[in-house]
């Protein structure tokens, strides 16, 4: 009989596979294989994802590695990154309307944005993103899954177990950010589903 992995190594594996961009992605990317099943809409979802998780990805590695995001986020502060977040947003809910692109991907982004929204004006208080992430997503899965979706929750709360285990002292910081996530991001796209039904 095997035992599930414990401890710190585990606990690492688990972080380095559930990063929020990936955990993000698969969330835009079932959203509209859910609602409509395979075929055309799935390119949707894997649009999304490449532009709303994969290439700020990117750019962020690319700044922190040259030294310029520390920089340039103290000079000028969160304004821009909002700014910027809030245009990216914007524009691409603007293609899914024009194109009619399907609905449902239009509500988790708006949830996804609505946690990032809630991390960057408590940033203060110190909110973890990935724990928001995780309650984020976990609460989405179940709301657009149902009880299928009980699975990718369990595994979301994995995650922040891994958070918790290495790095223990946060463990509080990291089961309120699972919280408001769960609640802020769940909470907004259960009220667009509503609307868009």
């Amino acid at each position: 009989m095997m035992t599930a992995p414990r401890g710190p190594a585990a606990a690492r594996t688990i972080a380095a596979v559930l990063p929020p961009a990936v955990v993000w992605a698969v969330v835009l990317i079932l959203s509209p294989v859910l609602e409509y099943g395979l075929g055309r809409m799935v390119w949707w979802g894997t649009g999304a994802a490449f532009l709303l998780c994969f290439v700020p990805w990117a750019i962020v590695t690319w700044l922190d590695k040259r030294g310029d995001l520390r920089r340039g986020i103290e000079r000028l502060g969160f304004g821009p990154l909002m700014v910027c977040t809030g245009v990216l947003m914007y524009g691409t809910l603007r293609a899914i309307q024009w194109l009619n692109g399907p609905l449902g991907l239009a509500a988790v982004i708006f949830a996804i944005y609505g946690g990032f929204a809630l991390m960057l004006l408590f940033r203060r208080a110190g909110p973890d993103w990935t724990c928001m992430t995780y309650g984020g997503a976990a609460a989405i899965l179940v709301l657009m899954a149902g009880m299928t979706g009980l699975i990718g929750a369990v595994l979301l709360a994995a995650g922040v177990w891994a958070q918790t285990l290495l790095q223990p002292a946060q463990a509080g910081r990291f089961a309120v950010s699972a919280l408001a996530g769960a609640v802020v991001c769940g909470g907004i796209y259960a009220l667009l589903e509503q609307a868009v039904r």
